[in-house]
């Protein structure tokens, strides 16, 4: 850090020792180094700026020019009684206005010269038919981070001298022995709470798919955190050893098999005389918050109990950046071609964090239109926590999260309950929005669906699952998804396999019975032994039937023939 100082303080130093050596005033030149260094070194310890090349430049020209301006008032005007003097003032000016205008070029190049950046991200554009697929049973829907919170806060006590700490307001979503979990770190109450405790002795933990999940303390003493101070600080800690490297956002708290806590945080080394980011050579540091060591890793290479070396706060600067430069910065501005930006709806940095089936995580974010006042959404993102490779399903006529947690807020008026977590699935074929519904409390009261093409098709239940099964039985109710709007009727059905087609790329099943001109469909997703089925097997199950015809998918199915 002492480095940093010298860097961001080099031109007063060189001033100075002009100066000191040439110049012929009465005042000292180290009088007036003295406090602008201080100033420096205080600036640089408690905010941390970026050790950027463009940065230090920027630095330079502007405590060079603190310097020189403040021994000009404390030489009395003697500077201008001297031919040296003044010659040596007005160099030191021109290396100002030089350095200025050297950190002001750099900075509009990286404000302006973005195509790059956009270029660097390691994309892909997907059809909206291959979204993640919602299954009964098996796609876990994460708890709300402020149920969590809530529940996490209730169980405070569990903390050994409790009065010292408060709950992290950051909710870390990780798989922990394969199971996905939420980290929740614990943070001192203040400076002098820091003084009086010494170390964190823990952190909470709690599953992140059971509706019904209460936190657990665990028991694991830690030295370094965000909410320390000084030598304690996380953020400072990294800074300290990294000094190559800059940081997107702040560090997140991850733990590994064993349970040991460590801070994560998403690195990277700008251009020359540039701020602008490299997507491709992000880099992640990893620091142990019991030890204070240090390991920097390349994405590729980081170790596998990561789930998000990608920080949320990564993952929305790739969002923003995808969304925006695709055409350059003058489109961005003038034409906007092609401009889309996040809705903003995540629950950390803009972005929902989700539970993949196999043992990923992924940051979930639907995009909008850039007019005022659209809630139309262009398509959504699903980032790699781990890769950072961003998947785009690009989307037509569909309500944006922002209309969709609208849509369910007006059944819940009330009540005022609240919709949290819109993330968009495909059901049964049907982008459809899934929300968690809280209390004011942050107390879980349900689950709610919503057609994000049409939002007369909608459903609730107090399980993801019950909400599944009555949003699925909205959509038979509403004509088979096509427009229909005849009503069906269940009904109890039973018999012998005529004839049997699978279709495989739509995840369904169709058959007829014998005697029976009805055609039957099964969704495989519901009931993957259906993908069983063979002539002559004995079924019984539940369908819905409109004018003798299948409509929907059967909402029950037995297989008799199958032990």
């Amino acid at each position: 850090m002492i480095t940093i100082i010298g860097l961001y303080g080099l031109l007063p130093i060189v001033i100075c020792i002009l100066f000191e050596m040439l110049g012929s005033n009465k005042v000292k030149p180290i009088v007036a180094l003295i406090p602008i260094f201080i100033f420096i070194s205080v600036i640089v310890y408690f905010f941390l700026p970026s050790r950027n090349v463009l940065s230090l430049i920027g630095g330079n020209w502007v405590y060079g020019a603190l310097y020189l301006g403040l021994y000009w008032i404390i030489s009395v005007g003697d500077l201008d009684n001297d031919k040296t003097d003044s010659a040596l003032t007005i160099l030191g000016i021109a290396v100002i206005i030089l350095l200025a205008l050297v950190g002001l070029g750099g900075a509009l190049h990286s404000h302006m010269s973005v195509k790059p950046t956009w270029e660097s991200i390691s994309k892909n554009y997907s059809k909206s038919t291959e979204a993640p697929t919602f299954k009964r049973g098996e796609t876990p829907i994460a708890l709300a981070p402020k149920t969590v919170l809530n529940r996490v806060r209730k169980a405070a006590s569990d903390i050994p001298n409790s009065q010292y700490y408060s709950i992290s307001d950051n909710v870390q979503a990780q798989y922990y022995k394969r199971k996905p979990v939420y980290v929740i770190p614990i943070e001192y109450n203040g400076f002098f709470q820091m003084k009086n405790a010494e170390e964190i002795p823990g952190y909470f933990i709690i599953d992140a798919t059971s509706q019904s999940a209460s936190p657990k303390f665990v028991k694991k003493p830690y030295i370094y955190a965000t909410s320390a101070y000084f030598g304690k600080d996380a953020s400072r800690q990294l800074y300290k050893n990294l000094p190559d490297w800059l940081s997107l956002g702040k560090p997140q708290l991850e733990i590994d098999d064993k349970g040991t806590p460590y801070w994560v945080q998403t690195i990277y080394k700008s251009e020359f005389l540039s701020h602008r980011v490299n997507y491709q050579k992000l880099h992640v540091a990893v620091m142990n918050a019991q030890t204070g060591a240090v390991r920097t890793y390349s994405i590729s290479d980081m170790p596998s109990f990561i789930d998000e070396g990608i920080t949320s706060a990564t993952a929305s600067k790739i969002n923003s950046d995808f969304g925006r430069y695709k055409y350059g910065f003058w489109n961005s501005i003038l034409g906007k071609s092609g401009v889309i930006k996040p809705t903003g709806n995540g629950v950390e940095d803009g972005v929902t964090s989700i539970f993949n089936r196999d043992g990923s995580i992924s940051y979930f974010t639907d995009f909008t239109t850039d007019k005022t006042g659209s809630d139309s959404a262009m398509g959504y993102s699903m980032i790699n926590a781990r890769t950072g490779k961003l998947t785009f399903y690009k989307a037509s006529n569909l309500m944006d999260s922002d209309g969709a947690i609208h849509n369910a807020d007006q059944d819940y008026k009330a009540q005022q309950w609240k919709a949290k977590m819109p993330v968009l699935y495909n059901v049964n074929g049907q982008p459809t929005w899934v929300m968690t519904i809280v209390d004011s409390t942050h107390a879980i009261r349900g689950y709610y669906y919503l057609n994000a093409s049409d939002q007369s098709i909608y459903a609730s239940g107090s399980t993801p699952t019950s909400a599944l099964d009555a949003y699925r039985q909205a959509l038979v109710n509403n004509g088979g998804y096509n427009g229909n709007t005849e009503k069906a009727k269940m009904k109890d059905i039973s018999g012998t396999v005529d004839r049997v087609a699978i279709v495989s790329d739509k995840n369904k099943v169709m058959f007829t019975l014998k005697d029976s001109n009805t055609i039957y469909t099964v969704n495989t997703n519901d009931f993957d032994v259906a993908n069983l089925l063979r002539q002559g097997d004995q079924v019984s199950f539940k369908a819905s039937v409109v004018n003798g015809k299948a409509v929907g998918n059967v909402s029950s199915f037995k297989n008799k023939s199958l032990n």
